[in-house]
């Protein structure tokens, strides 16, 4: 708008007559602090510890992966003969040492309860294809991790929950509620969020599970931090799948038929075989020739094309070109299809002496110690740094490198210049000198020079176990994956079982779903409770009325923990509302804390307009306009209590009002807000008496 006027004409002015709105800020969307299998968006391991927004399940499996896999589900199979028929009953047990990392399975809890738009912050890996920076975590010694993770979502202005799936495999009570403690004082500073929080673990034992009692001592007694937190009790017991590693979980199978070595030694016969069992896929990767010293085979043949005038001369003058680079790639594809054939076979060997020792263990430890050393030495030329597993690997990721590689200087770096190379990578197979004709290999070092050997002595100490098991079945000792190609009935009997195994999960990541369903079904001001959890099966704890008694109310600190109960004809909801500060008559209850960080929030980012605006009646006026209209919105909808917006709330702004003359000059606009939110019905109290009869 002009302020003055100089050219003759005419000009339009625009009069602002309405005040700007307040656009209400989200209120469920949690940040997820804990542990992946990856976290890679474009490039591997982008994602490492960045707060990274998603809106469903496949999405956090695209770029955050699945469970680490279970490995130690027990399976015992018990064949015994009634009446002449075979009668097979199947026990499968929870995993002896599960897996601490619960990232996976508590999103879908969370999306199955409701859940919506969320963060992930990946402070770990377990996974095995990462970066060159990143190294895989197998287990959670400390809560450092998580602290970072939780720095890093304080820079994330949208997420208003937080939520730790994995802190329970924190070793201790006090380091796991010591984090709580940080997460809680984040939401006090920042004013915003809100903490749902676990019990370290549970004890369904004991009527007093200390579990509680750890709770209630190490979470701090600050009032300050208290309300801007919620704790659940206890695990919940769900109907999610685990993820498990068919290749791992082994089978115990005890039979009236002592059969297991039958199939034992059928399998290592074929392993053995000179013609289409190891030893013919060594021949082919190094086949040793009537001149000392000269080898052919697959490795040969990918050597004449990197050091043979015909190949890329590496020898002699490089050079590269089409052809040759899809000649030399054929080479590789060749070699890599027979070290293919090579692990397959040492996997099955490996199969077959576990199976041999675990077979005979009952009756002749001596005889499993000996196939244990054997397989020891066995494995010795395939595993560790520079050993044939490893060569395998790297060759197939360099591989692919070689089919993308579209120019001559990546192909010479991928031969012999980077750090990881074809050249490098087949030395520690074959030491060689580098070739200038195609007359074969000076060999000095044969990587598989032991590998037959080694197999006949296993195979020597696994044949003692012939004539003397007395009790195991033919699937003793068979991975999952062995039991499905030989007994696929029985196999498919597994699945089944291990289906039906419930998977225990702390509460929180369900009552972050159930926030964000209540918030969008109800609103904010409305008690998450009184709720059906979805795909919770039973609970691990059942809670009564005497033991909610205390944990809802605790006279001492007033540290109310929420009970998640089962009920007969209901089923299981969640009968708890209460922050942390149960005896706070202001932040009592979590929808109130909720709401307020909600208005506040909403009401800070809609005035940061106002900022450096006139501190005078005009601008007041205009402010409290717009968090009137707010307010009144918020009233409608059920928020606040009062059967006029004047009883529901009140907003104040001006001089003599809430303001002194020095408070303007020191540039200070000061709004005071006042609301009467809407309180949960925790307690109906329905009052019966005799009515004297009138007629």
């Amino acid at each position: 708008m002009a302020t003055t006027y100089k050219t003759p004409g005419v000009y339009v002015e625009e009069i602002s007559k309405l005040p700007p709105s307040v656009a209400q800020v989200e209120t469920a969307i949690p940040a997820f602090i804990g542990y992946t299998e990856k976290a890679t968006n474009k490039i591997k391991g982008d994602l490492k510890g960045v707060p990274t927004r998603i809106t469903s399940m496949l999405e956090y499996v695209t770029y955050f992966g699945t469970a680490k896999p279970e490995t130690t589900i027990e399976i015992t199979i018990n064949d015994t003969l009634l009446n002449g028929v075979t009668k097979r009953d199947l026990v499968v047990k929870q995993p002896a040492s599960r897996e601490p990392f619960l990232m996976y399975y508590s999103l879908q809890l969370y999306f199955a309860n409701g859940g919506g738009p969320c963060y992930i912050v990946s402070v770990g890996r377990y996974g095995t294809d990462l970066d060159e920076d990143d190294s895989q975590v197998t287990s959670i010694n400390n809560s450092d991790d998580f602290n970072d993770g939780l720095a890093e979502v304080a820079k994330v202005d949208e997420v208003t929950l937080l939520v730790f799936p994995d802190a329970t495999a924190l070793s201790t009570p006090s380091e796991f509620f010591s984090l709580y403690n940080d997460a809680l004082a984040q939401c006090d500073k920042l004013q915003d969020r809100f903490t749902i929080i676990d019990t370290h673990s549970y004890d369904a034992a004991s009527p007093g599970d200390s579990n509680i009692a750890d709770l209630r001592k190490f979470i701090s007694s600050d009032k300050a931090w208290a309300k801007y937190g919620a704790a659940y009790y206890p695990f919940l017991k769900t109907i999610l799948n685990y993820q498990f590693d068919e290749k791992k979980i082994i089978v115990s199978h005890y039979s009236y038929d002592a059969s297991a070595y039958e199939t034992i030694e059928e399998n290592i016969t074929a392993i053995e075989s000179p013609s289409s069992g190891l030893p013919a896929v060594v021949a082919d990767l190094v086949d040793l020739t009537t001149t000392p010293g000269d080898i052919s085979g697959a490795i040969s043949d990918v050597l004449l094309q990197m050091y043979s005038a015909s190949g890329f001369d590496l020898g002699g003058t490089f050079s590269s070109d089409s052809t040759k680079k899809t000649a030399f790639l054929d080479a590789v594809e060749a070699l890599l299809g027979s070290l293919g054939e090579l692990n397959d076979f040492k996997t099955k060997l490996n199969t077959e002496a576990k199976a041999a020792s675990d077979t005979i263990s009952d009756e002749d430890q001596t005889i499993a110690d000996g196939i244990d050393a054997a397989l020891v030495t066995f494995n010795a030329d395939f595993e560790g740094a520079g050993k044939i597993d490893e060569v395998y690997s790297n060759l197939q990721e360099l591989f692919v490198k070689m089919q993308n590689a579209d120019t001559s200087t990546k192909i010479k770096n991928l031969l012999d210049v980077n750090a990881v190379n074809f050249d490098a990578e087949l030395k520690k197979l074959e030491d060689y000198t580098p070739l200038n004709t195609q007359t074969g290999i000076t060999s000095n070092t044969d990587a598989f020079a032991n590998v037959l050997a080694n197999m006949t002595a296993l195979i020597i100490e696994i044949r003692k176990v012939e004539g003397k098991d007395k009790n195991n079945g033919a699937l003793n000792g068979r991975s999952l994956i062995a039991v499905e190609q030989e007994d696929n009935a029985t196999y498919n009997k597994i699945l089944t079982a291990i289906g039906n195994l419930p998977l225990e999960l702390p509460p929180s990541s369900a009552m972050a779903g159930v926030y964000a369903r209540v918030d969008s079904e109800r609103g904010v001001w409305k008690a998450p409770a009184n709720v059906s959890l979805n795909y919770v099966s039973e609970l691990t704890v059942k809670v009564t009325n005497d033991i909610q008694d205390d944990l809802n109310v605790h006279t001492q600190g007033g540290k109310s923990i929420n009970a998640i109960r089962a009920f007969t004809g209901k089923g299981i909801l969640v009968w708890g509302a209460r922050t942390l500060a149960g005896n706070d008559n202001e932040w009592r209850y979590i929808s109130v804390r909720r709401f307020f960080n909600m208005v506040e929030e909403s009401v800070k980012k809609a005035t940061g307009v106002f900022v450096f605006e006139p501190n005078d009646a005009n601008t007041w006026v205009k402010v409290k306009a717009m968090i009137d209209n707010y307010l009144v919105n918020q009233w409608k909808a059920g928020a606040l209590a009062g059967t006029t917006p004047e009883q529901a709330f009140y907003v104040k702004v001006g001089l003599g009002e809430t303001m002194t003359a020095q408070d303007i000059l020191e540039g200070q606009m000061i709004i005071e807000i006042g609301m009467a939110a809407v309180r949960p019905a925790e307690f109906i109290v329905l009052k019966f008496s005799h009515k004297m009869q009138e007629i």
